[in-house]
């Protein structure tokens, strides 16, 4: 089971002198999964392993990101690979504050409904749309 959730629209940038302090914030919620039914569980749809990488373009991507680096090394882009909503929303809550203001990431989930990230270079908050047809 799960809730399908699909990328519609994204600005997203992290500045390349960011990237080692953002990798250090994701590995340190290594040891922080939640506990289910008496027993350790890792993050939804994350490869268990992601506090080993070193390179920032592979971490996120053991958190089904692709992001896209620019020929001066800040990440440009970032775009959603899986199909499922997972452990997405902490990992945009630990990264916010190395993410440039006003970047977002908005989203559409199965039912229709859609919701962005929106950084504002030290929190994430979630909005919610309101489509309204005239």
């Amino acid at each position: 089971m799960g809730y399908y959730m699909y990328q519609q629209e994204t600005e997203f940038f992290v500045a390349k002198d960011n990237l080692v302090a953002m990798m250090e914030a994701i590995r340190a919620l290594h040891g922080k999964e939640s506990v289910k039914d008496g027993g350790g569980s890792h993050f939804s749809w994350v490869d268990y392993d992601f506090h080993t990488i070193t390179d920032p373009v592979k971490m996120l991507e053991e958190w089904r990101w692709d992001a896209k680096q620019d020929q001066n090394g800040n990440i440009a882009s970032l775009h959603f690979t899986g199909e499922k909503y997972g452990d997405d929303k902490l990992l945009f809550q630990t990264i916010a504050p190395f993410v440039r203001a006003g970047s977002f990431i908005q989203m559409r989930g199965e039912d229709g409904a859609q919701w962005r990230w929106v950084f504002d270079g030290q929190e994430m908050t979630e909005q919610q749309a309101k489509v309204t047809w005239e």
